[in-house]
């Protein structure tokens, strides 16, 4: 079993790696074959932003001569009502008739007048959209989301320049949340939101009666975002959740260009596929056992941007962080959101999609790799080490702590993560899957004095899965938001989407965790008594999306073990249902 395993955790490995190698060579081509000839010639950012200006131009003239317009016959209203009011004057002095003035060219309509600037606009933005084609690229993961796209703005009148500093400011609200901005767009607030409420149901021996049932507000957050002078972008999301507050994003990214943003503050590191994933758009409730050896949100610098080349793109991220202990935050250290040693982690991540620009049928597929490094000493106090938790939330590994006979198992010397990860959307169809590979330098102390002996290792634990996800009713799956086209109404024909999701996922440890390298059983980093070598989990999911906000999820999750028992019996399997009330905007 256990080299089974070792063998389809290498075999998957090794195929996702060719996988990406593919795919970067299937999209080098498609850039080489898109390349314009010698003789095709693309107007550059300068000709384009020419038009935009001319077509500004040519509005502003009608503009003119439409204001010139009702001038001229609000002055010929005028003296009618002028010739009219003399006439009716007592004894005034009566005049031989004089022929009527020539009529006044009749004002254009509202509608006519709204359709001819709504033409201009239209030539504006769609010149304006090349020219944005042609300068910029796709916002990397990091930058804060945007609100919906505006209209095109273009320069205020002379009339209108007086009084532009009084202009109040553009209100939106919508299913992606709620912001204002300013007249030219350039400055803006956004608030969201995201509230789950869970319920956990254990049907297993595991859980003592009286715990094995409970509700939880698993996530309170407000969200508050922004932007400056449309370059710099802002992030505030605290988690009131478990009865205690949490910062759990305060950044802000600055957007130089496309191909060079800098965040700094407390983010995601960019590391595994699905924790990169909003929570409000992952399939299944909890994630999968990969994320117990992915790092979470830490405290760093981060450079990124976007290559974008003719059939798709192609992102990169690469951090300075203060690095921290495998599936968890910097929120968890004994000094909430402060380094808990003097090292620091590097991670780096490149992710494709190398036919996002295209109509084919892998437009969006998507894949990449992550790497993480640090060199770092732990302590008895501060081991640097974690546990591991199965998808039900329940710790099921964990390093030997300090005993009589020994110390503690810490982190000494190198750690080296590296996920190959992918996904791929179709319809109503869609898949994720990604692999986690660790390298841990580890090392305790047995006895003391002179007779004190220190074991080292370096252990490698691994762990991948597989979700696949189909939506029952005609709407389309995506990494992203789930938008129904039939939105849940009272009294009108729309139940919203329904999604059936299913996952399986493993993580396994090092065998040389629990033996001595002759292969006999000893207690050696963690006790093979009690902590499991293995855990297997499979999950079965239905996710109903009432509108783009609302949405209720039900999970049935069944984990089975290798290991963690006395006497080398395996622990007793374990099984849950979870349930999901969601509101996010």
């Amino acid at each position: 079993m256990d080299r089974q395993g070792r063998r389809f955790a290498r075999e998957y490995f090794w195929f996702a790696l060719a996988l990406i190698a593919i795919l970067a060579g299937s999209a080098a081509r498609a850039a080489t074959a898109d390349e314009p000839g010698p003789d095709t010639k693309k107007p550059t950012t300068e000709e384009l932003e020419r038009r935009i200006a001319i077509l500004e131009q040519k509005l502003e003239a009608q503009q003119r001569a439409i204001a010139e317009l009702l001038q001229a016959q609000s002055q010929a209203a005028q003296a009618l009502r002028a010739q009219s009011a003399e006439a009716a004057q007592p004894g005034a002095a009566r005049e031989t008739p004089a022929a009527p003035p020539p009529a006044a060219q009749p004002a254009p309509t509202a509608a006519q007048t709204a359709a001819s600037a709504a033409t201009a606009a239209q030539t504006a933005a769609s010149a304006a959209t090349a020219a944005a084609t042609a300068a910029t690229a796709a916002q990397p993961a990091t930058t804060a989301a945007q609100p919906p796209a505006t209209a095109q703005q273009h320069p205020v009148t002379e009339q209108q320049a007086g009084s532009a500093t009084q202009s109040s400011p553009q209100i939106f609200a919508g299913p992606g949340g709620f912001s204002f901005q300013s007249a030219d767009g350039a400055n803006q607030i956004r608030f969201h939101g995201e509230f789950d409420f869970d319920g956990r149901f254990y049907n297993d021996e595991l859980t003592p009666d009286g715990s094995r049932s409970t509700w939880l507000l698993r996530r309170a957050r407000p969200i508050l975002e922004g932007t400056f002078a449309n370059i710099f972008d802002f992030r505030f999301n605290p988690d009131f959740a478990g009865g205690k507050t949490v910062i759990q994003d305060a950044f802000v990214a600055a957007r130089f260009n496309p191909l060079f943003v800098v965040t700094a503050g407390k983010f995601k590191e960019p590391f595994g596929l699905e924790r990169l994933q909003l929570s409000p758009n992952n399939r299944f409730i909890e994630l999968g056992l990969p994320s117990d050896l992915v790092p979470n949100r830490d405290l760093g610098l981060q450079v990124s941007g976007t290559f974008v080349f003719p059939t798709g793109t192609l992102t990169y991220q690469v951090g300075y962080f203060d690095g921290v202990a495998d599936g968890t935050s910097t929120d968890a250290n004994s000094t909430p959101d402060v380094d808990n040693n003097d090292k620091k982690d590097w991670v780096a991540r490149l992710f494709a999609q190398p036919f996002l620009r295209t109509d084919s049928v892998f437009r969006y597929l998507g894949a990449g790799i992550a790497v993480s490094y640090a060199n770092q000493v732990g302590s008895a106090a501060n081991t640097l080490l974690t546990s591991y938790k199965t998808e039900t939330q329940r710790n099921f590994f964990g390093y030997d702590a300090a005993t009589t006979a020994a110390g503690a198992t810490i982190a000494n010397g190198e750690r080296l993560r590296i996920s190959p990860q992918a996904y791929y959307y179709f319809k109503r169809f869609g898949l994720l899957t990604e692999y986690v590979s660790e390298s841990q330098d580890v090392s305790r102390t047995f006895g003391t004095g002179a007779n004190a002996l220190t074991r080292r290792a370096r252990l490698k634990p691994d762990s991948w899965q597989v979700g696949t996800t189909f939506l029952m009713t005609d709407d389309e799956a995506t990494f992203g938001t789930v938008v129904p086209k039939r939105p849940f109404a009272l009294d009108q024909p729309g139940w919203g989407a329904l999604e059936f999701a299913a996952r399986v996922s493993q993580l396994k440890l090092d065998s040389a965790t629990f033996f001595t390298p002759a292969g006999t059983a000893a207690d050696w980093f963690a006790d093979p008594s009690a902590q499991a070598r293995e855990a297997t989990a499979w999950t079965l999911g239905l996710n109903w999306y009432l509108t783009q906000d609302v949405a209720w999820n039900l999970n049935y999750t069944r984990t089975n073990f290798d290991g963690g028992a006395p006497n080398g019996k395996d622990r007793a399997d374990e099984s849950a249902v979870f349930t999901r009330f969601q509101v996010a905007f």
